[in-house]
């Protein structure tokens, strides 16, 4: 049987995805960040270490708030669009099956 979602909750929807994106981006980041802990560090014209471990540290801890909160407006955006535009061009529409034991 075709369904037609007819309107998204752009909050609930928005928080899902934003929620989906910092735990994916933190799956991403955590096996990078031991690799390149591992790497070796980059040395200035002098031939001493830089020290990136503050810089990388706040990124590692920023990136996924800032991720989060854009792909909360984003998708919050996009949601208000679907809504506003279903009527014209028909919704998203899936198969829905019954799989009950």
């Amino acid at each position: 049987m075709k369904v037609q979602i007819k309107k998204f909750s752009p909050h609930q929807t928005a928080k899902v995805f934003a929620i989906l994106m910092v735990v994916s981006f933190l799956l991403i980041m955590v096996p990078m960040s031991v690799i390149v802990s591992f790497g070796p560090s980059p040395i200035d014209q002098n031939g001493n270490e830089i020290n990136t471990g503050l810089s990388f540290g706040i990124m590692f801890l920023v990136m996924p708030i800032i991720q989060g909160l854009f792909g909360y407006v984003l998708i919050r955006v996009g949601i208000w669009v679907y809504n506003k535009l279903y009527r014209r061009i028909g919704g998203i529409e899936f198969e829905f099956e019954d799989v009950s034991s």
